[in-house]
């Protein structure tokens, strides 16, 4: 598998004159198929050292190719790159005491998975109504729809909500409190896709992280959107696609007063 695709080919046609030729020519295509054996071997050394870096970089082990998460700032000393998502990033120093800085990661974590689930929310029955599909108001007005939350009353939901939220809460803390960030994963009593078996686990935190970063920027994206639009962000996307010179952000008076 180390040939490369050259060397059967001039094998082909280099059989017929070894026949009658010299050893002079058998030593000089004997040599020929070792530089290339030998070339392609360095290059699969080389391929096979770049993936085991990007595995690395993605699992946010130490040894990651990512000294710092931009030039002229290097690493803290506290951030080893043992925390998935890890790219020593840390200007305030925040993380320098070990127990906060695992709490902070923890946090993170929570805070990225809610703002997935919340963008998923705003923008998918979005999408689905411009669909056809169901009628539904954009995220910012749903609470006002009566007709759909008829069948119950805003205290109750509040009430529901606060018990809710503190019994899970509640369980996430004392889980962290005993078992660190090890708590935020699958493994133990919870995990019915049994994700925590596979090979890959490491590389899906950062993932994750990654991902919920992105989550919670969008959020914040789209409540600045709809606080100078008063639209949702499918319907400011569309407008963007349509007219991307004069539907942007440094064509929005709230977001750009002065102009």
């Amino acid at each position: 598998s180390l040939l490369p695709p050259s060397c059967p080919l001039l094998l082909s046609r280099s059989a017929p004159r070894l026949g009658g030729s010299s050893s002079r020519s058998r030593a000089n295509f004997s040599l020929s198929c070792e530089t290339m054996m030998s070339n392609a071997m360095k290059t699969t050394t080389r391929s096979v050292r770049r993936s085991v870096c990007v595995r690395a970089e993605m699992a946010g082990t130490r040894g990651a190719k990512f000294t710092s998460w931009a030039p002229g700032f290097p690493r803290p000393a506290h951030l080893d790159g043992s925390l998935p998502g890890d790219f020593g990033f840390d200007p305030l120093g925040l993380g320098k005491d070990p127990k906060a800085l695992e709490y902070y990661a923890s946090s993170e974590l929570q805070h990225g998975r809610w703002a997935m689930l919340a963008v998923t929310g705003m923008a998918v029955p979005e999408m689905l109504t411009g669909m056809g599909a169901i009628d539904r108001p954009i995220w910012a007005e749903a609470a006002q729809d009566t007709d759909f939350w008829s069948w119950t009353t805003t205290g109750t939901l509040f009430v529901i909500q606060i018990l809710a939220m503190h019994w899970a809460e509640g369980n996430r803390k004392a889980d962290f409190e005993t078992q660190g960030l090890s708590a935020n994963y699958p493994g133990g009593r919870f995990d019915p896709l049994g994700y925590a078996k596979r090979s890959d686990l490491e590389t899906l935190k950062v993932k994750e992280v990654m991902n919920g970063r992105l989550a919670m920027l969008g959020c914040l994206g789209c409540y600045c959107q709809y606080g100078s639009t008063k639209v949702g962000p499918v319907a400011n996307l569309a407008a963007h696609v349509a007219d991307p010179w004069h539907n942007l952000v440094t064509t929005n008076k709230f977001a750009v007063p002065f102009i």
